[in-house]
């Protein structure tokens, strides 16, 4: 009997074991059956995306670098802009097929009618308060001359949240980042609000960094990747293919940050050194945050950028990140 009793633990254990292995084995296929489900059709494969060169835009350039788009049938010209404005106002012109810029001001540019849609994120954070000379308070900054890019931008967002926060007034100057490390290190304004790697730049060559996104909001939502309505309706296998190379990409920033930050100084003909610091205040990601990009878009209605409401759940299109196996959050 006990031999008996002995007999059918074990093959209880062992079915439990073989269910478990099923398991496992149906979750990978079945995420298996999506990614080849979209490699295998037969859609245009000549793509040109809009880039922000800076390191917002690191996971397509290490994509690029590794060969990850021509893995899956891609192939990708693409043209850069200094700021994500820029890059937003080409896309209302029907410039690309995809494009990685900052969340804002593409959320502006959708309110005004331009049919986008985010499909993914691919980071958050990154936008700094930096100065050119050593302060002991943000208070010291009242009445400051400061430079930001236009409304809507992250860096403009970042300006007004300190404003309200500290109770500061600032004569705006609106630049580029580039004109704006060198008017910082030259005592034309006082401070600038700036994404990276310009702020890493500007530290490095002897500005001060205050403060940062992450300082005032922990997952401020920053780039993501863009596709037309048009791209998602007739060639979503275009899309899924190209998010699934930039997550590859992700997923080796986040494994090999050196090695990462070696291809995208490359990219960007800055130093590894800068990059790699550069790229620690940007947390990496494609997962998008609901949550998140709804107070992106009442802040952006609160200080004016928005002219009215922005529905969250028409912005984006999660399908394909659910279809990949990469969580969304509410």
């Amino acid at each position: 009997m006990y031999n008996l009793f002995k007999t059918v633990v074990i093959d209880m254990e062992l079915w439990l074991k073989i269910a478990g292995v099923a398991a496992i084995i149906v979750i990978l296929v079945s995420g298996l059956y999506y990614i080849y489900a979209y490699m295998g059709n037969s859609s245009p494969s000549e793509i040109v995306v809009g880039v922000e060169l800076n390191d917002h835009s690191a996971a397509f350039w290490v994509a690029l670098d590794k060969g990850y788009f021509e893995e899956v049938g891609l192939g990708v010209d693409y043209k850069t802009f200094s700021t994500g404005l820029e890059l937003a106002v080409a896309l209302s012109r029907d410039e690309f097929d995809l494009t990685l810029a900052c969340v804002g001001p593409v959320m502006v540019m959708y309110s005004r009618g331009v049919p986008v849609k985010l499909v993914a994120m691919t980071h958050l954070n990154g936008y700094a308060l930096v100065t050119g000379k050593s302060i002991n308070s943000i208070d010291e900054l009242k009445d400051a001359k400061v430079s930001a890019t236009g409304p809507g931008s992250p860096t403009w967002l970042l300006a007004m949240m300190v404003r309200d926060r500290y109770e500061l007034n600032f004569t705006w100057i609106k630049m580029p980042p580039y004109i704006a490390v060198n008017a910082l290190l030259t005592n034309q304004i006082d401070a600038a609000f700036i994404p990276e790697h310009y702020a890493t730049l500007a530290e490095k060559l002897g500005a001060y960094r205050v403060l940062m996104s992450r300082d005032l909001w922990p997952n401020m939502p920053g780039s993501g990747v863009f596709a037309t309505e048009e791209l998602l309706e007739e060639h979503s296998d275009i899309v899924a293919k190209f998010i699934y190379a930039i997550n590859r990409a992700v997923e080796f920033i986040k494994n090999h940050p050196h090695e990462a930050a070696v291809i995208v100084a490359k990219h960007l003909a800055s130093s590894t050194d800068i990059m790699e610091e550069s790229m620690q205040y940007l947390d990496y990601t494609l997962e998008i945050n609901k949550t998140a990009l709804e107070e992106y878009a009442e802040l952006l209605l609160k200080y004016g950028a928005l002219d009215h409401e922005v529905n969250v759940d028409d912005f984006i299109y999660t399908d394909i990140l659910g279809d990949l196996g990469i969580g969304t959050k509410n």
